[in-house]
This record gives C-alpha cells, structure tokens and sequence, in this order.
C-alpha cells in the first residue's frame, strides 16, 4: 500500500513540476508568431530528422540484441524493435517504466527470465551514463568558455539575483517560499524515510544483481568492438537529430557544429530528468537559453526548443503506435 503511494506521490509531483516549467516557458509565449515562424520554415528537413532517429532505433535494438545474445538467448529484430519502440512511448508518459515495459515484452514473446532481460537494460544504461560522461567532458573542452557563460546565466546569477539579494533586502514572499520548500521537503522525505530504508537494500539487490548479469552479457560479447561501434552511431544520430533542425530556419542555420553539441549535452540532461514528457518544460528552458548563448533572438530559440520537442513528441507517439501493432500481431500468431 505505501509502495504504490509513494509512487502515486510520485508521480504527481513529477507531473506538476513538469506543468509549472512548461507554464513558466510558454507564459506569455506569441503562438501566433510560432505559426508565422513555422510556416516559413523549410521542414523537408523534418523528414530527414526523422529518417536519422529511426536509425536511433535500429542501432540500438541491435545492440541491445547483442547483449540479449551474450547470456544465451536470441530474439527476432522485429520483436525487440516493437519492445524498444513501446518502452519509450511508456517512458514519455511515466518515466523510468519503460525500461520494465520493454524486458516485459520480450519476455511474452521469447520467454527469457525477466531479471536477466533487466540485467542487459541496466548495463545499456550505464553504457549511456558513461557515453554522456564523454560528450559532456568533450563539449567542456571544446566549449569551455560557452558552457561558464552558461551556468553564470543560468544557475549562479538567478539563485543569487533571484533569491539570495532578495532575502538580504527583506523580502518576506521569497523568504516564506524557500522556508516552505524546506519545510515540505523535510516532511516528505521523513513521512516516506521507513519506507525508502526497507525499500533501498532490496533495490540495491535488484540492482547489483541485474548490473551482474549485464557485465557477464558484456563479458560474453564476441563482437565488442561491434558493439562500440554502435554505440557511437547511437550518439552520432542524437548529434545529427539536433544539428539537422538547424536548417528549418535561416536564422538558427547559423548555429554552429559547437552549439549542436552544447545542445546536445544540455539538452540530453533536460530529457534525463524524470518528468513527464520526455523532460518537458525543462528542456525547452535549456535549449533556449543555450541557443540565445549562441547569438540567436529568444524568439527563434523558442521555437527551435519547441519545435525539436514537438517533433521527437510526434515521433516517440508514432513509433509507439507501430510497435504495439508490431507487438500484438506477433503475439497473435504466437498463440
């Protein structure tokens, strides 16, 4: 009972971040200039975006199939395309379920023990973590000056400006505001404190045992390098995802390859939080900011953070819809 409360909990709080963000970025937001922007926008290369991000998808099922294949046990592309296109389609709209969604599916179609599945998503995770790792460090090196301007902007000058000044000088509102966040915070974490200390070694458990399993499917890998390799063409179509919207306009075409990857990192830390919808609100804070860090006007960065959105939203939907088909119809000739 106090398991699913706390998700429920969860869940809600998650999702009224998520709605708080999105109203702070599209508050007085011009949708009419939107429109006027998009329509003279040259969206042929939509297309092209999305032809790359369905490459997303095939690189990864076949490492993921590669790693499926390590611990013995072999899967159909067709099964694990459907697997991989559902789990993200879940994730968008709770985050973090997918990855269950996914070991799910291939289990009902393979028959493969669940925690062994779980095993090969984890080590993929971490592979990603670690990818990530590489790109931020890549973009600190060479964008170092940009990412420091950024976090002035964005981090160190509004908690100083917007809060520390303003409780010097007396505000009660911002006062009674940060007071109230700690207050609630202290409050959830000790009503929930029992259940995350039983919770916790359990997980931990669940975890070292899956991260077991996937270090032995990595182990196991005849093809590593193979499996390298996919794993750049992975991060290469997120850079080219990014860099190919570039174009839908004249003004952000100017954006550089060094904004792409700014972008890139930045905006992969927006999808990484675990809110509803793909990150939303969060991420169309960051791309904006990193885009008018570059010399584009706030008006053209809003609508690249929101069209890139838009598009990846639409995408993760439809492909979503073609991998539950895929999913039901191989189940009904299964039975």
């Amino acid at each position: 009972m106090k398991s699913k409360l706390y998700q429920i909990v969860q869940y809600i709080i998650l999702l009224v971040i998520g709605i708080f963000l999105s109203w702070l970025f599209f508050r007085g937001f011009n949708f009419n200039e939107l429109i006027e922007k998009t329509q003279s926008g040259n969206f042929s290369w939509f297309y092209v975006v999305m032809l790359v991000s369905i490459l997303v998808y095939v690189f990864r099922v076949l490492r993921w199939q590669m790693l499926i294949k390590a611990i013995g046990y072999e899967t159909k592309f067709h099964n694990t395309f459907a697997a991989l296109s559902i789990s993200y389609f879940v994730s968008f709209i709770v985050p973090r379920l997918g990855e269950v969604t996914r070991c799910l599916s291939v289990k009902k179609q393979h028959d493969i023990p669940f925690m062994k599945l779980f095993g090969t998503v984890i080590i993929e995770r971490v592979v990603d973590i670690v990818s990530l790792m590489i790109v931020l460090i890549l973009t600190l090196i060479l964008q170092f000056n940009q990412i420091m301007e950024f976090i002035k902007e964005n981090v160190f000058q509004p908690f100083y400006e917007g809060i520390i000044l303003k409780i010097i000088a007396g505000n009660e509102t911002v006062l009674i505001i940060v007071l109230s966040v700690i207050v609630i915070g202290t409050f959830v974490f000790y009503h929930f404190r029992k259940y995350i200390r039983e919770r916790s070694p359990k997980l931990l458990v669940q975890f070292i045992e899956g991260l077991k399993e996937g270090l032995v499917s990595i182990a196991k890998l005849k093809q590593k390098k193979l499996f390298i390799f996919y794993t750049f063409l992975i991060w290469a179509c997120y850079y080219l995802m990014t860099y190919f919207w570039f174009f839908v306009f004249k003004e952000t075409s100017v954006l550089t390859w060094g904004a792409c990857l700014t972008i890139l990192s930045i905006g992969t830390i927006g999808r990484s939080v675990p809110i509803q919808g793909g990150g939303m609100g969060a991420y169309h804070f960051l791309v904006t900011n990193v885009v008018i860090l570059y010399g584009v006007g706030a008006g053209f960065g809003k609508t690249l953070a929101t069209l890139i959105h838009a598009g990846q939203t639409f995408f993760t939907f439809a492909m979503g819809l073609i991998g539950l088909i895929i999913f039901f119809i191989a189940y009904w000739r299964k039975r």
